[in-house]
């Protein structure tokens, strides 16, 4: 975090209230002062490659190329499907679900979980105006349908706090890590700035992913216009584009925010984003020639025409 005038040390009491909570919620704290993890020298990046919006399968580290902050890098290796994954769902359990729309996400939630494999790992965080950490990752999948049936509605929705929440979890998990969020709102009654939980973001190898209802498609115009607005204006007007919220943390992790039309369809959607986290790819490589510290700006390109890439925007060390 950067700034020292009275917004941004407003922002730091809050961001330290909000620890406070987080030790009231049965955790230890280290998202802010997190660093992107490497593994002795190497940076993991998670990469999806798509064409006409599928994902492409069968490639090698020579059909990638990896620039860090402009520097050009030697991919060491490419990884696809093979590695284990830990699941953070990040479930919003306020007012406005309560009845049917709370059963529809608590059996997507267990059907998900059953999809994983045996060496997968899960955590669930609920989140009204409280936060809870219902299972600690990294638990068997098969520890979630009891701590599903316990999940009860009512209440705000402290988004920010709950993914910063998720984020510090990071600690705890295993193997690459996937945030799926689902919310049917905009934060109403966070304690911390959602600044400062991109700050976090950046500063994580977690990949989010989100899910919520039928509202504007994420891949049309006016949502595009809107993250772009997002980006520019949030560092200083964060309340006006709450909306954009988990656009913007999909795209700084380098995930997708997918849209269920009804909660019928959740089932469906947290399927989809399982399955396209599998089919990603983890890129490793060692940095050279650049500077250890500081942010890094990562740029992901493919061979072969028609391929869009997917990763994160950078990293914060």
């Amino acid at each position: 975090m950067t700034g020292c005038g009275p917004a941004a040390r407003g922002r730091h009491r809050l961001l330290a209230a909000g620890l406070g909570l987080a030790s009231v919620w049965g955790f230890s704290v280290t998202g802010v002062g997190q660093t992107f993890r490497i593994s002795v020298d190497a940076v993991a990046v998670d990469v999806l490659v798509t064409r006409n919006g599928r994902p492409v399968l069968g490639l090698t580290a020579d059909d990638f190329t990896l620039l860090d902050n402009d520097v050009p890098q030697q991919i060491e290796s490419v990884l696809l499907e093979d590695v284990p994954i830990t699941l953070l769902l990040v479930l919003d359990t306020s007012g406005s679900v309560v009845g049917a729309p709370l059963a529809q996400l608590l059996m997507a939630a267990e059907a998900v979980a059953e999809a994983l494999r045996p060496d997968d790992r899960v955590g669930l965080v609920t989140f009204s105006h409280n936060v809870r950490v219902v299972v600690e990752p990294p638990s068997l999948p098969a520890s979630l349908p009891d701590a599903l049936r316990r999940v009860r509605a009512t209440g705000g929705t402290a988004l920010y706090d709950a993914t910063f929440a998720a984020f510090a979890l990071r600690e705890r998990t295993v193997g690459r890590t996937l945030m799926l969020v689902f919310s049917d709102g905009d934060d109403t009654t966070s304690w911390l700035d959602p600044r400062d939980v991109l700050n976090t973001a950046q500063r994580s190898d977690v990949v989010v992913y989100a899910v919520n209802l039928a509202g504007v498609a994420p891949d049309s115009w006016q949502e595009r216009q809107g993250r772009r607005s997002a980006r520019r204006w949030f560092a200083t007007e964060p309340h006006l584009f709450r909306g954009q919220y988990l656009p913007v943390l999909a795209e700084e992790t380098g995930g997708s925010v997918f849209v269920a039309q009804d909660t019928g369809r959740l089932r469906a959607a947290f399927a989809r984003v399982v399955d396209e986290f599998r089919r990603r790819y983890l890129l490793t490589y060692a940095p050279t020639g650049v500077e250890l510290s500081g942010w890094h700006e990562l740029d992901v390109r493919v061979e072969g025409r028609g391929r869009d890439v997917q990763a994160r925007r950078g990293y914060l060390r």
